[in-house]
Formats: C-alpha cells, structure tokens, sequence
C-alpha cells in the first residue's frame, strides 16, 4: 500500500476541514433513511444483499479520495464492467472493427432486452447486454484462462488494487442466465458473434462477478477522468484516443432506458449496475462511485441516482453547464525593440535590434487554452502580424492546452511559414513539448520550441541580426582585442602597451570562468564564445541567470573599479577565448601611461549606463 493509500484509509469518517467530504456527510445522512426499491432477485446471491448497505466516493484525477458510509464494501460490479471491456475490446481491434459488430446508439429499451438493429445486424450498444456478450466476445487472448487474466489485469489497473471474482455469484449468474444464453445464441446464429459461445457467456459472467467498492469504482471513474491515468498508481490503464469513445456511449447509453433523463438532470457520463452500484465521471475534475443495492423499476439504484443528482446540482457539475471563458487570455503584446533577451550584445548589434527589433512580438498567454480562447488569441494578433517576421508564444501562465488549441497552433505555424514568418513556442509543458515535437502529424524541429521566453528571444534576435547585416562578423574565430567595445578610443600605441600585460585564455563549455566570493583581480574581455552570469541562491537552489554576454564585451569590470570580491558566478555556455587583464599589472602600467586606465574606466561608466537606460526602458515597457 503506498503512502497516499494509507493517508486516504486512514482519513477520519467526517473530516470539519474539508467542505468537500462535508458535503458528503451531508449527503449520506439525507440519504441514509430512504429504503425505496428492491434489491435484484433474478441472480440468487445477489437478493442476500444488506438493503441497508450505502457508502459514497468521490476521486479527483490528482489521487484524493473522499468516502462516507460504507464506501469501502465489496460487491459484484456487474454493468459496471461494460463500458471497461468496451475499452479493452477498442485496444484490442480499433474502432472501426468493434463499431461493424456492436453500435452505439441508445436502444431505448431495458437492459436484458433481446433486440438487435436489424438494419445493421448488430446489438444497438455496448452498454445493454446483447452488445457487453458480444463486447466480450472480441477480447483476445489463446484460450479462456488467459482472456480471464486479461480482463482481471484491466480491472486491477483500473482500481488500483489487485482483484478478484466472487465465485459464488458468478456461479449463481451462470446456473441462472438464460436469458444472457439465449441472447448468445441468438447472436451467434446471427452472426453478430462467433464460436465458442460458451467461452465467451461465462467470461462474461465472470466479469460481472468481480468484486469492487464505491471507493473502487471511483478510483475507476477518477482514472477515466484523468484520461486514462490511475491518479493512486500513475499506471496508464486506459488507452488515451479511446477515452472519448468511452465517455461517449457511457453518456448516451449507460443508464439504459433512463439514460436520458439522466443526461437531462445530472448530466455526468455514468454506468450502473443491478448490484446497486453507480459509476460517474467528468472528464478532468473527478469520479464518483456510490452504492447502494436498492434498485428502481430500470434497475438503477435508487439511493446512488439521487446521491449523484445532489453532487451534480451542489457542485455544478452537469456537463453542460456552460462556465464563462477566461477574461483576457492576452493581456498585452511586447516588441523586440523595447525588450531584450538576457544576452548583452556588442553595440553593432544592438542598434540592429533597435531600429529592426519590432520584427520580434511576444505574446504571453495565459489561463485555459481552448477553441474559443485559442480563436481570440489568432484575433487579436491579425493585427500585428503584418509587421512580424518572429512571433514568440508564452505559456508560461497557462493553465492548460487541450487537442483543439494544440490544433490551431500547427495551423497558425503552417499559415506564418507560407508567408515567411515563424512562429516559436516557449514555457510550453514538457508533455505538450514532446507531442509537437514527436508526435504530431507535422512535427516542429527544435528552432521552434523553446524551455522559456528567454531562450526563444535570444534565438530570435540572432536571426534577425544575421537576417538584417551580412557584415557584422559572424566567424567564431576570436576577436582581436582593438575589436572589444572596452579598449575604444585607445590609440595605437595604447593598444599595443595594452596587449603586452593580457593573457589570452581558453575555457571548456560549463567551466566556470569566476566563481562568486573570489578575489576581484582581473578584467576579462570576452573574445569568442558565450557566457552567462548566475547568482546562487540560497539552500542549494540552482544559480539564477542573470544575464549573458557574447563577444565584444567585458565583464569582472567592476573590479576594476572598487576592487571588492566577486558577486557572481559567470560560466561559459560554449567554448571560450578571453583577453585576461590583471587589475595589478594594469595599475603598474598606469603609472607611466594613466590615460589607458582612464579611457578603460570611463568605457565601462558608458556600457554600464548604457544597460541602465536600457533596462529603464524595458521595465516602463513592462509596467504599462
């Protein structure tokens, strides 16, 4: 039993923290007493059942459990079973095979009907008996024993626990169901199925006989709701693409004869079986078991359809609700010339980015990312999109990304490409990464997915820097010192006196180049390569990025002027070559030639303005 089972078994019976498991309480004691209906007679061991018997569940698709009553007795699961093996059956041979033998439309009549489409020569669904025989009878498998141990498996999966078959009552159902046999064999003569019949009515038997709880059965519908994931083990127990098929016919045929009223006040895909139990689940907010062996004249349970009526009306829960959509999913767009990438750049390309950066828009998104949200998204950027050639999405602050928006991206990513645009995606979810990137029909190369916005940024800003002047220097071979915005203004003269006191080094990608609380006794002037400057952060949390460098520019420069330890680590992103200024040999130098360290000093005061406007300017461009 894992931690969270325990915590989840041992939760108190009325918890006075818990509004949720409070309005369970509530529930059961409003239900308690009412004693209306039979318990069902036609299998023998199901009418001993203790008519008092009632117990609630409710799961979330994140593992926690909530349970009154008497949510933890085993019963037979019965119906319950159908929409699982319908599952199984769709693994097994795909949609298009199981829809030529069994359909999906509501039959209208009672469970144990024998009445078949005679238009399509096939049960009406999989829900009432003659379409779960003939479920069943699609299971794979060598021979009985192994198509047992798979259906088991399933369901094992599905709880989150090993189970079992009730013997008893799964004898009891096979001495008595012959009207199960002669729907069989109705169906064989027909043939909807094929041999061996007798195979398949007791593996179907025997599916009906395993035994579950309510606490069970929401564990089961809290997997279905959390497409197909058992939130207690994390084990995949349900195929994704056919979770809608499920959700589906559960909606339109699960209550039988009464699936529509159902739908019409409660509004939540459900199943029920003549046992007393109720399966419920809406996808991605939560799955309801309840029992209750009581039944009404449908072979509902009486206690269970009222307890999910309550839950669904308390919580509004039916699933046509209609909740407004998120307010604003674009709060406002950002310019490539009014915000920058984390990497500082030489002044040539900076004012490339100045005069071009508007060719760069960023659109944070936030909230749910669905079809009516996704649409004003596209809306609101049509009027941008002109005077774009690089548009950078950030999901940072999205909640979630469902199929449909994951859809209109790959269209929206086809359409800018035709006009020779680009579009890059950044924050996204690791999941959603790796579909887009892997999974999808047009799989997106890695230029256009990014970790953060940071990285997209900078991405783009060498693109339109390459894209915008074929002249800057785009050779990975060092630059000469008289090329480091540092040393400009330094004569001829200067520059060679300065060149015999650097030493030029090389450093390894990820070598740590300064290490914060180190002596401050060089100046490095960066020659080729990249590096990034972190600050460490307290209890062993990994270094914040402050900012990055590429060639051209200096840094350790303030310990040219205060002299005071290192306050920062500074590694390099790729190789690296650096002109060393020993702070020591330049002072010696000054002695005779105080004009260089003069010109050094006052350089550094002008970048370091010049950073300050800059990030003056993008902190406005921020806060408007």
């Amino acid at each position: 039993m894992t931690r969270q089972e325990q915590s989840i078994t041992n939760r108190p019976a009325e918890s006075a923290f818990s509004p949720i498991h409070s309005a369970l309480a509530q529930i059961y004691r409003q239900y308690r007493d009412n004693l209306s209906g039979q318990v069902a007679s036609y299998i023998p061991e199901l009418a001993k059942a203790n008519p008092a018997l009632f117990g609630i569940a409710l799961a979330t698709p994140d593992g926690e459990i909530y349970q009154v009553g008497d949510a933890g007795h085993l019963f037979t699961i019965q119906s319950i079973s159908k929409p699982f093996v319908y599952a199984l059956a769709l693994e097994d041979h795909g949609i298009d095979l199981v829809l030529s033998k069994i359909g999906v439309e509501p039959s209208g009549e009672a469970f144990n009907s024998i009445i078949f489409d005679e238009r399509t020569n096939r049960p009406f669904n999989p829900m009432v008996n003659a379409g779960a025989i003939a479920t069943t009878a699609l299971i794979k498998g060598a021979n009985h024993e192994q198509r047992r141990a798979r259906l088991l498996e399933k369901f094992s999966n599905l709880c989150g626990r090993p189970i079992k078959i009730d013997r008893a009552v799964y004898e009891s159902e096979r001495s008595t169901g012959h009207r199960n046999r002669a729907i069989g064999f109705l169906e064989l003569s027909a043939g909807m199925i094929a041999e061996p019949i007798d195979e398949h009515l007791d593996l179907y038997f025997e599916q009906c006989s395993i035994l579950v709880s309510a606490r069970d059965l929401a564990v089961i519908a809290a997997t279905l709701a959390n497409n197909g994931i058992n939130p207690l083990t994390g084990v995949r127990a349900l195929e994704a693409r056919y979770i809608k098929n499920v959700f589906s016919v559960m909606q339109s045929c699960g209550m039988y004869d009464y699936s529509g009223e159902w739908s019409y006040r409660i509004g939540m895909p459900a199943k029920s079986g003549v046992s007393g139990g109720i399966i419920a689940a809406l996808p991605g907010q939560l799955g309801i078991g309840s029992f209750s062996p009581l039944l009404d004249g449908q072979g509902n349970s009486c206690r269970s359809i009222q307890v999910c009526q309550e839950i669904s009306q308390r919580f509004k829960l039916h699933m046509f609700d209609i909740r407004p959509p998120t307010a604003v999913t674009v709060r406002r767009a950002f310019r490539g010339d009014k915000i920058g990438s984390k990497l500082l750049r030489s002044k040539a390309e900076q004012t490339i980015l100045t005069r071009q950066g508007r060719a760069i828009c960023i659109y944070p998104l936030q909230g749910h990312l669905s079809f009516a949200p996704m649409e004003r998204v596209l809306r609101q950027m049509s009027s941008d999109l002109d005077a774009v050639s690089y548009l950078i999405l950030d999901f940072r602050r999205v909640l979630e990304i469902d199929d449909c928006a994951l859809t209109l991206l790959g269209q929206l990513r086809g359409a800018l490409a035709a006009q020779g645009k680009k579009l890059i995606l950044a924050h996204l979810p690791p999941s959603d990464s790796a579909y887009l990137q892997h999974r999808s029909p047009a799989p997106w190369d890695e230029d256009s997915i990014f970790a953060d916005s940071d990285a997209a940024l900078e991405w783009c800003e060498t693109e339109l820097i390459a894209a915008t002047n074929t002249a800057l220097p785009r050779s990975s071979e060092p630059l000469p010192l008289a090329a480091i915005e540092i040393v400009a203004g330094l004569d001829a003269e200067e520059l060679v006196l300065l060149e015999s006191i650097v030493v030029k080094r090389h450093y390894g990608a990820r070598e740590k180049i300064i290490r914060e609380g180190d002596s401050a006794e060089s100046l490095f002037l960066l020659a080729a390569g990249s590096v990034s400057v972190y600050l460490n952060l307290p209890n062993g949390a990994h270094g914040k990025r402050l900012s990055s460098l590429s060639p051209g520019l200096a840094f350790g420069e303030l310990s040219l002027l205060d002299g005071r330890r290192r306050s920062a680590d500074v590694v390099a992103d790729r190789a690296v070559v650096c002109y060393v200024l020993s702070i020591d040999r330049l002072d010696r130098l000054a002695v005779d030639h105080p004009e260089i360290k003069h010109k050094l000093i006052l350089n550094i005061a002008r970048e370091l303005a010049t950073r300050l406007r800059h990030a003056d300017a993008e902190i406005r461009t921020l806060a408007d």
